[in-house]
């Protein structure tokens, strides 16, 4: 709704600024301000500033929609009411268990940082709306993917020039970056590559957020029946790159990814041996890439499988126990964020958001990952139902595959640290949970599949 109402109106603005904010949120860092504050990031400043421009011109238009955006904002009146519905509940949670911690508990303080929680809830609100906003068609969403792509080629290179510390880049390149992770590159044993974002655990769930759009394309899109080789290439470079970073927990991600894709794939096509032929390929290429790692990724993943002498294990559960003791003594409404008061490091984010906001809370902060899978799973439930099996997807389809294969995924990574606390990460997954909800619009993202094309 609120990006109806832009400078121009068209279509064009919303795409470049969207454009915008996925670069941003890709290929630049943080930028600090005060100690006590999170870091602002350039895509926040691009959001916030459109928005109260736009908010400006809506009120010297009397807060008066013309034609246009009332026909614009009827085809949204679906997605825009799960969404405000959702944030609704979200902000209304915020105040009631902040307000409880605080007034009734006596446990803590309420200060700025905790005011900023709001505004993270804000930005991704945004974001979302931002997305909804667009008229997404196959040459607005191909200006998308080109841009993402060229963002992700720069990572690949700037990924594999902290590995190989081209030039001594790691070392004049720091104080730009999260200081405490940047010395996993330079003092690290073994170093372990973050790209640039805050630390190598983020950037390796950037890298199974791009698996889980090239593993769709991989097995869902149509190739005109030969064997997509850039796009193996491709998946081979970004596997690579998660392996640089030596995250044991989206190494995991990615095989449940691979996992669910390869299933999925076998039976949707009926046991095809195109689809086969795909499925071994993918194999033979995450055991080639894993035989051909280094000895530092090896021992590392070996390290993590031990749970009875794991660092990292016993460090997780220790903080696990001490945040489930503390949601037991307030297990309804929680303690609100007292962030002054209580520890933000819990690495577990169910257990960070239930602390705060307690069972209601954390029910809320469920929907908000499950609402968008059940759209995903209805479009692609209702494109088999009308088409039948074993033919490619559109792009609509496309985009709500991707979410569905990478779900899984990223619920397992918030039981060792979260992401929706991470403005850079968020700003990303947000796109991707704004373009499941932009192809439940009315009229539907871009057009069903030929039934003529199909049958060929």
């Amino acid at each position: 709704m609120i990006w109806n109402n832009g400078l121009t109106g068209r279509n064009e603005i919303r795409v470049l600024l969207l454009v915008s904010v996925m670069l941003s949120a890709m290929i630049l860092p943080s930028i600090p301000i005060h100690p006590k504050l999170p870091q602002i990031r350039v895509e926040e400043l691009l959001l916030f500033s459109i928005f109260g421009l736009n908010f400006i011109l809506f009120a010297l238009r009397g807060f008066r929609f013309g034609e246009h955006e009332k026909a614009q904002l009827a085809g949204q009146k679906k997605v825009l009411k799960i969404i405000f519905w959702l944030f609704g509940l979200m902000t209304t949670s915020y105040f009631i268990s902040n307000f409880y911690g605080v007034y009734i508990l006596g446990a803590g303080s309420y200060g700025m940082r905790d005011v900023m929680e709001l505004v993270t809830y804000f930005k991704y609100f945004l974001i979302l709306t931002l997305v909804i906003s667009i008229d997404m068609g196959q040459a607005e969403f191909a200006y998308m993917k080109n841009a993402f792509l060229a963002g992700l080629t720069f990572l690949i290179l700037f990924g594999w020039g902290q590995h190989l510390n081209i030039l001594n880049m790691n070392y004049w390149l720091s104080p730009y970056f999260n200081q405490v992770h940047w010395e996993h590159l330079i003092v690290g044993n073994p170093a372990r590559i973050l790209g640039t974002f805050d630390n190598p655990n983020y950037f390796a769930v950037f890298t199974v957020m791009t698996l889980a759009f090239l593993t769709a394309w991989y097995f869902f899109k149509d190739h005109k029946g030969k064997f997509p080789v850039l796009l193996f290439i491709l998946i081979g470079l970004v596997i690579k790159l998660e392996y640089l970073t030596i995250s044991r927990t989206n190494l995991f991600g990615i095989a449940l990814l691979f996992t669910i894709s390869c299933i999925w794939a076998f039976l949707y096509h009926n046991r095809n041996k195109k689809v086969i032929i795909k499925i071994v390929a993918l194999f033979a290429l995450t055991i080639f890439l894993t035989l051909t790692a280094s000895s530092d990724f090896i021992n590392r993943v070996q390290e993590g499988t031990d749970f009875s002498t794991s660092t990292s294990v016993l460090g997780h559960l220790a903080q696990w126990e001490t945040a489930i003791g503390t949601i037991w003594e307030s297990p309804i409404l929680g303690w609100g964020t007292q962030k002054e008061a209580m520890t933000t490091r819990v690495d577990n984010e169910y257990a960070l958001f239930a602390r705060r906001y307690g069972l209601i809370g954390m029910s809320i902060y469920l929907a908000f990952f499950f609402v968008p899978l059940s759209l995903a799973i209805r479009r692609v439930r209702a494109t088999v139902r009308i088409y039948g099996k074993a033919i490619p997807f559109d792009l609509p389809v496309l985009l709500n595959a991707t979410y569905i294969l990478l779900l899984p995924s990223i619920l397992f990574y918030l039981f060792w640290a979260g992401i929706f606390y991470n403005l850079q990460l968020m700003t990303l997954f947000s796109i991707i949970i704004g373009l499941v909800y932009n192809t439940a619009k009315q009229p539907a993202m871009l057009r069903e599949p030929d039934i003529k094309a199909v049958g060929k």
